[in-house]
Parts: structure tokens; C-alpha cells; sequence
């Protein structure tokens, strides 16, 4: 009786912290590394969650992504667990993608501290290891498209968000099983470009590798990966803000048991859809109103089997 009543009073306890952000870290090859957790109000002891891994942009950190990615109401609706991990030097670490980021050693691995911290959130907070997704804007997304080929296993989707990868890995890129992507790229991102090469970007800021792939010869490569059909199902998404400039078009493609979608903002820039413009126009572009990237990115993940 004792044992069951400690329990129970464990349970109320973990699911009185409502919607907590739980700010932690753990030690990897002597590195402190920090991350941020946040728990719906529904959250229990006893009942498993399926866990959204929000990857920070170059240059950000994980207190910026809670205010930019707006996934924290959604997931609380949903009951998702969202985990927003800090990358060191505010860069993540690609080896094979991106090594030469500044600051950065041999000694970071992130592909490690990911796989580590999915274990972490299985054990200690009923995360579901088997529904694991992933997002994040910029190398955020770079980030996402890398830990979907490096960790197949362990990731069940991932959406990324003004990304692409590097045309030098196009031929190694692979998943050792269909992995469902949902892709948002703009037409006039002056950083990741659109039609591929290093973009506005390119060494001044990170020191590293962006001859990227032209995004759509990337969709025809994650299409290819997943064995779905050539033929889109096309959708324009309705202009429901006439005043930003851009407009949205939504591509489907059936995969058998696994769906791939590539949303094309028309004129967007290097922007997270329905967000702010957090940085000016002449350096990031439009931001597109007519859609908000944190609702179709929850529609995906929920809706993946």
C-alpha cells in the first residue's frame, strides 16, 4: 500500500508542474550541454509522449526557439513533450556536413548528444522513443535533414524550415528506412537559396561549407529515398494576407505508408511562415503571413502512423 501510495503521489506531482519548462544539462566528453524541456499540462508519470526536438538556427539558442517556433501551445493542445537542446558555440556540429565551425572540436558530437538525450527523455519522462520528430529553421533544419539520415532509427519525421544540405554528401545521403519530410522553403531566401549554391551567407558567418543543393533537386532526392510517386498532388494554399508579398503552394507526394510534403512560399525569405520579422528585410526577406509554419509542422507530425 505504501509503495502504490509513493507512486501516486509521485504521479501528482510530475503532473502538477503544468506546461513546465525544465531547464537541464548533462555532461558529454567533459562538455556541459544544456537543453529545455517542456511538458504539456496533461503530462504524467505513467503515460507515454510522443517528443518534438526544436533544433535553434546558427547563431540562436534554445531560449530564442521557445519565442520563434510558437510550438509550445500547440504541443500542450496535443500533448507532445517538446525539447528545445543547445548546440555549442550556438552552431551544431555536422561532421561530414559542416566540421569547420568555429570554436567547435572533434570532441562535439551532436548526433551523440541527440541520441543521448532521446534515451534521457525516455527514462526519466515517459518520452515515446518510437515517436521522435524533428525541426528547426536554417541549420536548425540542416540539422533535422542530417540527424534524419545519421539517426533513422531513432527519428521517426522531421520538418525542416529554410534548409537544404550540402551538394558535396548529395551522393552518401540516405535513410535506412522511409522517414516522412515535410519541407517549407521560400523562392527569395538570400541565405539558404533556393536555386542552390552558397547564397548571401556564405563563409562570413559560420566559416563553413554552403554550396547547398538547389531545394527542389533535394525534394527529388527525398522523394526518390522514400519510393513515392513522381506526381504531386498540388495545393495553393489561400492568400489570406495579400499585404506580405507572397503567396504558398503545397505539394503532396504518396509514398506508400509514409508522406512527403514541400511547402514553396513564393517570395518568402529566410523566415519562419506566420512568424516575425526578427531580423530587417534586406537581410532575411518577407516573412509569409498566409500560413503559420508551427501549425502545419504539428498537423505533419500528428499525422504521421
Amino acid at each position: 500500500m505504501r509503495k502504490y501510495l509513493l507512486t501516486f503521489l509521485l504521479g501528482l506531482f510530475v503532473s502538477g508542474l503544468l506546461a513546465a519548462d525544465i531547464e537541464k544539462k548533462l555532461t558529454l566528453n567533459g562538455l556541459d550541454r544544456k537543453y529545455l524541456i517542456h511538458l504539456p499540462p496533461n503530462y504524467n508519470s505513467l503515460t507515454s509522449f510522443p517528443v518534438i526536438f526544436a533544433l535553434h538556427g546558427g547563431g540562436g539558442n534554445y531560449h530564442g526557439t521557445v519565442g520563434q517556433y510558437n510550438l509550445n501551445a500547440l504541443a500542450d493542445k496535443n500533448n507532445f513533450i517538446v525539447v528545445y537542446p543547445d548546440a555549442m558555440n550556438k552552431s551544431w556540429s555536422m561532421k561530414g556536413i559542416s566540421s569547420k565551425v568555429k570554436g567547435n572540436t572533434e570532441d562535439i558530437d551532436d548526433v551523440h548528444f541527440i541520441s543521448v538525450l532521446i534515451d534521457t527523455l525516455a527514462a526519466n519522462y515517459k518520452g515515446n522513443a518510437g515517436r521522435i520528430f524533428c525541426t528547426g529553421i536554417s541549420r536548425g533544419g540542416i540539422f533535422s535533414l542530417f540527424l534524419a539520415a545519421k539517426l533513422s532509427s531513432r527519428i521517426k519525421a522531421i520538418a525542416p524550415v529554410c534548409a537544404s544540405i550540402p551538394r558535396s554528401i548529395i551522393n552518401d545521403y540516405r535513410f535506412t528506412h522511409p522517414i516522412p519530410v515535410l519541407m517549407i522553403n521560400s523562392t527569395a531566401d538570400p541565405l539558404i537559396s533556393y536555386t542552390g549554391g552558397q547564397g548571401k551567407i556564405g563563409n562570413a558567418i559560420e566559416k563553413d561549407e554552403y554550396d547547398m543543393l538547389p531545394v527542389e533537386d533535394l525534394v527529388k532526392k527525398i522523394t526518390k529515398l522514400n519510393n513515392c510517386n513522381s506526381t504531386a498532388e498540388v495545393y495553393n494554399l489561400p492568400d489570406v494576407n495579400t499585404a506580405d508579398g507572397c503567396t504558398a503552394v503545397q505539394y503532396t507526394y504518396s509514398c506508400n505508408n509514409v508522406q512527403v510534403k514541400f511547402v514553396k512560399v513564393i517570395n518568402g525569405g529566410h523566415t519562419w511562415p506566420g512568424g516575425s520579422q526578427y531580423l530587417p528585410r534586406f537581410i532575411i526577406g518577407k516573412v509569409c503571413l498566409d500560413f503559420k509554419a508551427e501549425e502545419e509542422i504539428m498537423n505533419f507530425f500528428m499525422a504521421v502512423k
